[in-house]
């Protein structure tokens, strides 16, 4: 699958602050420093989520006190930051956000989808084995609750809709 995304365009160096100009790199037109003799990539951001169920078999999840999709419900996540990895980006945004800390991910999967600020976002998703701690909503975090999976609430994004799925089928199958 082709995903099409306009990313941020950027107008001059990183490095020298010289005029990018549009160039071929042998395989596609991009942004290149004549200066710097460099070329550069728009590459999609990384982002990882949790998935963790309460002893009745819901689902925990987030409603957005932030745009985009202020109000909507999402699984508690965000982006990586430089110098953590995808399991610790998850652990963290699950604490911010609802006050729980994890233990024990386990890869659920991953997706990769368009966005309007970032150009493209690949989402990992982790279930979380185990969790401790007093549910509060937190930050980018305006409430959150489990849900069972007939009476789940709107959901903000359609890659974590994608990944509910993917979730669902998992416990379905019994692998989770």
């Amino acid at each position: 699958m082709t995903i099409e995304w306009t990313p941020l365009i950027w107008n001059y160096c990183p490095n020298c602050s010289f005029k990018l100009i549009e160039a071929h790199d042998g395989q596609s037109i991009r942004p290149h420093c004549p200066d710097c003799n460099k070329y550069y990539y728009y590459n999609p951001v990384p982002a990882a989520c949790c998935f963790l169920t309460n002893e009745n078999d819901e689902l925990l999840m987030v409603q957005r006190s932030v745009e985009p999709r202020k109000g909507l419900w999402t699984m508690p996540g965000g982006f990586v930051e430089s110098g953590e990895t995808t399991e610790e980006a998850a652990l963290r945004e699950l604490e911010e956000e609802t006050g729980l800390r994890g233990t024990g991910l386990r890869l659920l999967g991953t997706s990769t989808r368009a966005s309007k600020i970032s150009g493209g976002v690949i989402v990992i998703a982790y279930a979380v084995e185990s969790w401790e701690g007093e549910m509060e909503a937190k930050t980018d975090a305006m409430d959150l609750g489990f849900f069972s999976r007939d009476k789940r609430p709107d959901i903000a994004f359609e890659v974590h809709e994608e990944l509910i799925q993917t979730y669902d089928n998992l416990r379905l199958d019994g692998q989770i």
